[in-house]
């Protein structure tokens, strides 16, 4: 089997993987606690250019993308980049990794999760599970994923995509915890003291504690 081949095969298995665990989880959830209503508010509040543009890019664009480069037509070959077969391994655990943490972190949400900047008044602050050591747990599962997919790629435009989409999700996370600490006060305040935002915070060891020990 050619690395070509090989290539699309893993990107088509990996996005299907994903998008099956998102769904699973988004219907889940429905089922269990109902349709999310829309809060024009909170939309409002984060922008309809920040709300929108990273739906589309993750909606439509590229998962489209994806499935033509996994196809592989002859004019996708101009924007490929070349890297070795163990590159397309790093990416491939990437996003195996991505896809299982994602799947821990929605299981630690449950209810709380929605696509939109959107705080209901029986809004818990979950510190569980990822969320006890990380702020924005999903997000490092996205960038995870999307990244290991550009990497198996090997697509320059799917790598350009895949960079805009992180650049808007980065945009939209201070936003979020400005809302998080609106509602949450000092509560949310001490968590962020706490926790990293993308990933654990380091301890902090002063030259005094090294003395001691």
């Amino acid at each position: 089997m050619s690395q070509r081949a090989l290539s699309s095969i893993l990107l088509f298995t990996l996005s299907l993987l994903f998008l099956l665990v998102r769904l699973h989880f988004t219907i889940k959830r429905r089922r269990e606690f109902g349709k999310t209503r829309r809060d024009e508010n909170s939309i409002a509040r984060e922008g309809k250019a920040d709300f929108t543009f990273p739906r589309i890019l993750i909606g439509p664009v590229i998962p489209t993308f994806i499935l033509i480069c996994a196809i592989n037509p002859s004019w996708m070959r101009c924007i490929q980049f070349p890297h070795p077969v163990w590159g397309m391994g790093i990416g491939t655990v990437m996003t195996l990794g991505g896809i299982a943490f994602l799947a821990w972190t929605h299981a630690c949400l449950g209810k709380e999760w929605s696509v939109s900047l959107q705080l209901r008044d029986d809004h818990r602050l979950i510190q569980s599970g990822p969320y006890a050591r990380v702020r924005h747990p999903m997000y490092t599962s996205l960038f995870a994923i999307y990244i290991g997919l550009a990497l198996v790629s090997n697509n320059y435009g799917i790598m350009l995509l895949v960079i805009m989409v992180v650049i808007s999700l980065l945009l939209r996370v201070p936003k979020e915890e400005d809302r998080m600490i609106e509602k949450f006060g000092d509560e949310c305040r001490d968590y962020i003291l706490k926790t990293g935002r993308f990933f654990p915070r380091l301890p902090d060891v002063s030259l005094e504690k090294l003395n001691d020990i």
